[in-house]
């Protein structure tokens, strides 16, 4: 794994520090607290790691990183920023997959050559972390190769580490025993009980394992690849087979879309003489489009992959099936769009459907970037790091739009035409929407009034509990809502038991 075992159990015994101080740092961060401040705070640390062991060994990391790392925090901030659930999980998810690309690129690999096999292999990248760490442990606690001046600071460390957990143990043996070395214990560690001391210990370990896991495999010696697609592959799908194919899909197609537009584009009486609502016939069948639109996606991509070329390019036959296959896959997502756009206005907007919405627009996109593939570039690398971009970006708007916020502000103005407002719904939006919502208490209609005045003041309780109360889950969302209620509680107090 190194080159040599004097600089291997230097970054050996730093790596393993780091992550064990990273591991009590999640413990006090995450555990028992929702994710607030503390998550843009750990994940600077995390990075911090990354610099401090690059530091100290010498090693240059790829500037193809720092770019990443802007995304990197930008994402993980806005988990101190929004308080939305679904946008919140997606910001998680988001940072933890850099991270992953950044562990992968750090000093080898470049982003810009990875191919799909790449982006899909990232998210089985931990699995690779807990070989490099048993690989570190089996290191840490070896002696024979050490040298003889480095034998007693390798022997304090080692020992220092082999004596926390069993000294942990008695601790807890002692704190179940006595009552009272249980509750000065409990006060020092800010912990219950001997089972919860216990699992936070196991959490604790798990998570530097995986830290030490994950550096030693960003530190690897890496031999360089080059991961572009080369043209000069085996072909398994010859001409005649794709022009079958790719011309019965267009068929089916364009039959489908002639239906659409003769009930969905063509007007509303067309479909309620088949004996549908127009808001039924709009909700049924979205997923299937989408389904169709992503198998589609999927089947192009196979065939442009396997298809036999002429020379260095597809044959004018493929280009021309494909193209007019992406404009009519296009068609249908536009009907989904449509569908879609109808059920809100009979039912109202929720998250789920506005970003469904989004989802059908970013489809759209890497539609048009296969599009670009098959006609100009036909490198693989390129296209992937496109729909990676594509998907970066479908992420960083949704965080800006701040959905919460935007379906409150949709569903009222909805309200002030058609006089239909789904308020149980609206108020158990995020504290993102909370700003939006407060307008309502300054409506004619006395019900609607009274209910949010309810609903909201049983929201402001839930704020007021120990679970948000602590500073590592502290948010930007949850401050402004928590301030909007300290001004307006008197007000809300009369209609808490509204019904």
């Amino acid at each position: 794994m190194y080159k040599n075992q004097s600089i291997d159990i230097n970054k050996i015994y730093l790596i393993t520090i780091i992550s064990l101080s990273l591991g009590l740092f999640f413990d006090y961060f995450f555990y028992d607290k929702i994710p607030g401040i503390s998550f843009p705070l750990y994940n600077i640390l995390v990075i911090a790691g990354l610099y401090i062991i690059a530091k100290l060994f010498k090693k240059k990391i790829n500037k193809e990183v720092f770019f990443l790392l802007v995304l990197l925090v930008f994402f993980s901030v806005m988990v101190f920023f929004r308080s939305s659930g679904l946008l919140t999980f997606l910001n998680i998810i988001t940072t933890l997959i850099l991270l992953l690309i950044v562990n992968q690129i750090s000093f080898g690999d470049r982003i810009k050559n990875f191919v799909f096999k790449d982006y899909v292999n990232i998210f089985f990248l931990p699995f690779n972390f807990i070989t490099s760490s048993f690989q570190i442990l089996s290191h840490l606690f070896s002696q024979q190769e050490i040298k003889e001046d480095r034998k007693v600071f390798s022997q304090i460390v080692n020992g220092i580490l082999i004596t926390i957990p069993i000294l942990f143990v008695f601790f807890l043996l002692f704190s179940s025993e006595d009552l009272i070395f249980q509750k000065i214990v409990s006060n020092f560690l800010n912990i219950d009980n001997t089972l919860e001391a216990f699992l936070r210990l196991i959490l604790i370990l798990v998570v530097a394992f995986i830290f030490v896991g994950a550096y030693a495999h960003s530190f690897r010696d890496k031999v360089k690849q080059n991961s572009k697609q080369q043209n000069s592959k085996n072909y398994i799908i010859g001409n005649i087979e794709s022009f079958i194919l790719l011309s019965s899909v267009n068929l089916l197609f364009f039959i489908f879309i002639l239906v659409q537009f003769a009930y969905l584009f063509g007007g509303k009486s067309n479909i309620t003489t088949q004996g549908f609502t127009y808001a039924e016939y709009a909700r049924r069948g979205f997923f299937e489009l989408i389904a169709v639109a992503i198998i589609s996606l999927l089947l192009l991509l196979v065939i442009e992959k396997y298809i036999a070329v002429e020379k260095t390019d597809h044959m004018l036959g493929f280009k021309i099936l494909s193209t007019a296959l992406i404009i009519q896959v296009l068609l249908v997502m536009a009907s989904a769009f449509i569908r879609l756009f109808l059920y809100e206005q009979a039912y109202g907007f929720t998250v789920l459907r506005l970003f469904s919405h989004a989802f059908i627009i970013l489809l759209a996109v890497i539609y048009g970037i296969l599009l670009f593939k098959i006609h100009k570039d036909r490198q693989e690398n390129t296209f992937a790091l496109g729909v990676f971009s594509a998907i970066i970006l479908f992420v960083v708007v949704m965080n800006f739009l701040n959905p919460d916020a935007f379906i409150a502000r949709q569903n009222i103005e909805r309200f002030e035409i058609t006089g239909k407002l789904d308020l149980s719904y609206l108020c158990k939006l995020s504290d993102d929407a909370i700003p939006v919502i407060i307008e309502l208490l300054n409506f004619s209609n006395e019900e609607i009034r009274k209910s949010v005045a309810h609903e909201l003041y049983w929201h402001a309780q839930e704020n007021d509990s120990l679970y948000f109360s602590k500073w590592q889950s502290f948010n930007i969302s949850r401050m402004k809502a928590n301030k909007i209620f300290q001004s307006k509680i008197q007000e809300l107090e009369p209609y808490k038991d509204y019904l």
